[in-house]
């Protein structure tokens, strides 16, 4: 509580049963003060700064929140013309000419709320770029909305990401590989139809249509997140993991024993590629005073005969078991060297002592 209210420029009142002399404080605080603002330089976006506030005067008390970051809101396009476009496009029979690769798992937060972690791979080729202050830059709007079956909208998100390269030797090397964007949007358990547009110029369109569907979560039992198929794996060590960080971020990166899984946008891989596949398991009973063991299975099959390449049980799960947390992270290796080109499936499962156990999580890719 004390860590929280300093954080954010407040104070603490304390459950005691000096009501009035807690409400006293409350008023003299509203009353009797004096605001100061702060306009920041430009920053990187997602970057986080700190903050120190000090008044040369005696006598005087100064709460201000310690930091802050560079963050975008979550509808970032809303009630502008090029979001309205968009949504008719979204909700339109129009093809697209643009084709995008898209992944969206997804992961509980907490009792009914999963949060999708949408990544998409976008053609370089379909982003327009033209020169703006002498530097070559390129906007590439993103609307995703999930709809009901009765098409009514349960969550949506709209988004800039703004490209700037200082000159046509950067360009050239960004334009040898797909545009990598994520984003992140809250939903309640049920059966969408996600569906992401993109553009960029005025001739650029995009639109991908996936199911999204995702199991009703009570808290209480054991359960399984989806499935994120990742092939870049990096150090965490620059991911903040402070307070500042954890209240004004909006963004959960995907954090396993020290790294970070990017999720990746196709489900096209190589064999040369470090293939992992990350996901979160949720054992409410590990708080208990007899915690139980939790393990799990892990399959990888040929979609076309739906042989087993992989058929393994994991029980020593010590690594993902973090003190006073009921959250299990895991991040498994899928071995792409002994498997020859083709379609496959992965599956995973928990299961644990006391006789619970989920049903397969799956996720499809190609091997090239």
């Amino acid at each position: 509580m004390y860590a929280l209210a300093t954080g954010t420029g407040g104070f603490v009142i304390l459950n005691t049963n000096d009501l009035l002399g807690g409400l006293e404080k409350i008023a003299q605080d509203q009353s009797e003060y004096y605001s100061l603002g702060f306009k920041p330089n430009e920053s990187l976006e997602g970057s986080c700064h700190t903050l120190r506030v000090k008044v040369e005067r005696g006598g005087t008390q100064v709460r201000s929140r310690s930091g802050y970051c560079n963050v975008k809101p979550k509808d970032l396009l809303a009630g502008n013309a090029i979001e309205k476009t968009m949504e008719s496009r979204a909700t339109s029979e129009m093809p697209a000419n643009t084709a995008a690769a898209l992944q969206a798992p997804f992961f509980y937060t907490s009792a009914n709320t999963a949060r999708v972690n949408l990544a998409m791979d976008i053609p370089s080729s379909a982003i327009k770029f033209s020169k703006e202050k002498g530097k070559q830059h390129a906007a590439v709007n993103v609307l995703g909305i999930a709809y009901r079956a009765d098409n009514s909208i349960a969550a949506r998100f709209s988004d800039t990401a703004n490209l700037d390269f200082e000159d046509k030797k950067d360009l050239q090397e960004f334009e040898k590989h797909s545009f990598h964007y994520e984003n992140q949007f809250d939903v309640a358990p049920g059966e969408y139809s996600l569906r992401v547009v993109f553009n960029s110029g005025s001739e650029s369109f995009g639109k991908v249509v996936v199911p999204l569907n995702i199991d009703a979560y009570d808290g209480k039992k054991l359960s399984l997140s989806g499935l994120a198929l990742s092939n870049q794996v990096h150090p965490a060590t620059d991911i903040s993991t402070g307070l500042d960080a954890e209240l004004l971020e909006d963004r959960k990166p995907l954090l396993v024993r020290g790294l970070r899984i990017v999720p990746a946008g196709s489900t096209h891989f190589k064999k040369t590629d470090n293939l992992v596949v990350y996901s979160e398991a949720y054992a409410p009973a590990l708080l208990t005073a007899n915690p139980p063991e939790v393990g799990f299975e892990f399959v990888v099959m040929d979609r076309k005969t739906g042989e087993k390449k992989v058929d393994a049980g994991i029980r020593d799960t010590s690594s993902a078991i973090q003190a006073g947390s009921m959250v299990m992270t895991l991040g498994l290796k899928i071995p792409t060297d002994q498997l020859s080109p083709g379609s496959y499936r992965v599956e995973l499962r928990a299961v644990d002592s006391l006789g619970q156990s989920t049903g397969f999580r799956s996720a499809d890719f190609e091997l090239e």
